[in-house]
């Protein structure tokens, strides 16, 4: 058994080692890409910070120019000091509208009205000259800028622009300063509070920010750490890389990636951060020890394998025993059940033989007394009579005995009738079955016994053959001696109903439903019901060899409940059950 087992075997274990060699390198990998993670929000709460600090300063610087556009003291000193708490910042610069008159011609085509008032963002656009007329700092490094028009400078010519039509931050291409520093520009434009809004008091302010400066500090980044600043034209324009010293490197590693882009406060730029893994990384000295562990349990589970073959052989052996002797007593099993069915059936068959026989004497002793006794208290009695008609004095022996004698004679006939009339009712025969149910009604006589009988028949229940008529009439007959003899009921209730549709259990179509309760004093059904007497077992019998089915039960409230389903079967069915009770 070990040789077909050491495949599966090995493969399972294979495949466990590799799950776990997995999921440490998962975790390895979701510790690397927290890392990452970490490495990134670091960079970009960074740049984020000071972009947006950068677009506060040039609010600032705006706010405190149009106030006041000729202060330059107070200027200078808020440009200095925001230099010096923020190194990204490069200088201040304000331009500043120069004071031209357009042509008249040139003046009415300029000049849109716009509810009343002239279009000065047009007007700009069309007769523009922005000199510099301040620079922070200011000294023999950026003196020459002052009065020169940054529109002549191609890279921010286009943003100056956006800057006059939009009056909202807008940040430059990057570029190259005079000291080779990759730099940007971000403006706003605006209008001298002071004055009402023209040509002639329309401001730009500036500032020129360091791009190097936007990066944090890369010794604060985890170790292969990288991250570049990147223009919205895939132009890499600074990094900063953390330091390396105890990252063993490995070429076969993937690298981490991660993308943030800034497009907020004017200024647009896309942070590319990566994360190289190292050999240590992965945690080699962990997953040597799973390996041996592994190796060790795969060493184990051969042993065990063993073992278990060797246990598995003398098992084997013992389970072709037992399964033989379980075999051999199944056969018993099943040759005894089949014993105790065939005994079932031949019980039922017999028991219905009995019911059989015990409806034929019954029969023929009715005949017999109706044919023989009949006759015979007639022939008395026509005897009584004519000695009375030969003696007709009351007072004469003769006429009291034949007098006596008629009596004792109908007396005799009234008891025989009742006996035959129990055995076998002759309503029955003559005039079908409600008939004789209302005869059996009749004679038990309820009224005497203070019992109250409802009763509810429905459909054709004069038309089935004998066998139906005489099962229903012996249900109704036992139950109704039974209730009197046992129940002390109130209220008897007898539904007989003859459906053509739907179902009741598991019989359908043409079939007789009885019902028959009371509200007597009930019994312990589940005890009592088919273990004394032979009337309950009777009625059972006579329901089942029609095929239908007999419950006895608890009513609601009390008393006792009986319930009989027959289906009504064809002429051959109902012929065979006909014969079957008359063997």
């Amino acid at each position: 058994m070990l040789k077909p087992q050491f495949p599966l075997v090995t493969a399972i274990w294979l495949s466990i080692t590799v799950l776990m060699f997995g999921l440490t390198i998962k975790s390895n990998y979701s510790r690397m890409q927290e890392r990452l993670s970490n490495n990134t929000h670091y960079v970009y709460s960074s740049v984020y910070e000071k972009t947006h600090i950068n677009e506060v300063l040039l609010q600032n610087f705006t706010a405190l120019v149009s106030a006041n556009p000729e202060d330059f003291v107070t200027i200078r000193s808020y440009a200095n000091e925001m230099r010096r708490r923020y190194p990204q910042i490069v200088r201040f610069q304000i331009q500043q509208q120069a004071d031209i008159t357009p042509p008249e011609t040139d003046f009415k085509n300029s000049f849109e009205p716009v509810f009343g008032q002239p279009d000065l963002n047009r007007t700009v656009l069309a007769h523009s000259n922005f000199p510099l007329t301040f620079v922070e700092p200011l000294n023999a490094d950026t003196r020459y800028l002052m009065g020169r028009n940054l529109q002549d400078n191609p890279a921010v010519n286009e943003t100056l622009g956006f800057a006059q039509r939009y009056h909202q931050p807008v940040s430059s291409a990057p570029f190259i300063s005079d000291n080779g520093e990759q730099v940007y520009a971000l403006f706003l434009a605006f209008y001298d509070r002071n004055s009402a809004p023209n040509a002639q008091n329309l401001y730009i302010s500036s500032i020129i920010v360091n791009i190097a400066g936007l990066l944090p500090h890369a010794n604060f980044m985890n170790e292969g750490a990288r991250a570049q600043v990147i223009s919205e034209h895939d132009i890499v324009l600074d990094e900063r890389s953390s330091p390396d010293d105890q990252l063993i490197a490995a070429d076969f590693l993937p690298v981490l990636e991660d993308e943030r882009t800034i497009n907020r406060f004017g200024q647009s730029f896309k942070l590319y951060i990566t994360q190289k893994i190292g050999l240590q990384d992965l945690n080699p000295l962990l997953l040597l020890a799973i390996l041996l562990s592994s190796l060790g349990g795969y060493s184990l589970l051969l042993a065990y394998l063993r073992q278990k073959t060797r246990s598995a052989d003398q098992h084997s052996q013992l389970y072709q025993k037992l399964k033989k002797e379980r075999q051999q007593l199944e056969l018993r099993i099943h040759m005894r059940t089949q014993e105790l069915r065939d005994q079932l059936i031949e019980n039922r068959r017999l028991t219905h033989q009995v019911l059989a026989v015990q409806e034929k004497e019954r029969r023929n002793l009715s005949r017999e007394l109706h044919d023989e006794l009949g006759q015979s208290l007639t022939a008395i009695r026509t005897d009584a009579k004519i000695l009375k008609r030969i003696h007709p004095e009351e007072n004469n022996v003769v006429h009291q005995t034949a007098d006596s004698i008629d009596a004792i004679a109908q007396n005799i006939y009234d008891v025989t009738y009742g006996l035959m009339r129990t055995l076998r009712p002759s309503a029955l025969d003559d005039l079908g079955l409600m008939d004789a149910l209302q005869e059996c009604i009749a004679n038990n006589r309820f009224e005497e016994h203070s019992i109250q009988l409802h009763t509810d028949f429905k459909g054709a229940l004069n038309d089935m053959s004998e066998d139906y008529n005489i099962t229903l009439f012996r249900l109704t007959q036992e139950a109704f001696s039974n209730i009197l003899k046992y129940a002390h009921a109130s209220n008897v209730w007898i539904e007989l109903h003859r459906l053509e549709k739907g179902q009741r259990g598991d019989i359908s179509g043409d079939r007789l439903e009885l019902l028959i309760s009371d509200d007597g004093q009930g019994f312990d059904v589940d005890t009592l019901a088919f273990k004394t007497g032979f009337g309950l077992i009777g009625m059972r019998e006579r329901v089942r060899a029609l095929g239908g089915t007999f419950v006895i039960r608890p009513n609601h409230d009390r008393g006792t409940r009986i319930t009989a389903v027959i289906p009504i079967m064809d002429s051959y069915s109902s012929q065979e059950t006909h014969l079957s009770l008359s063997e």
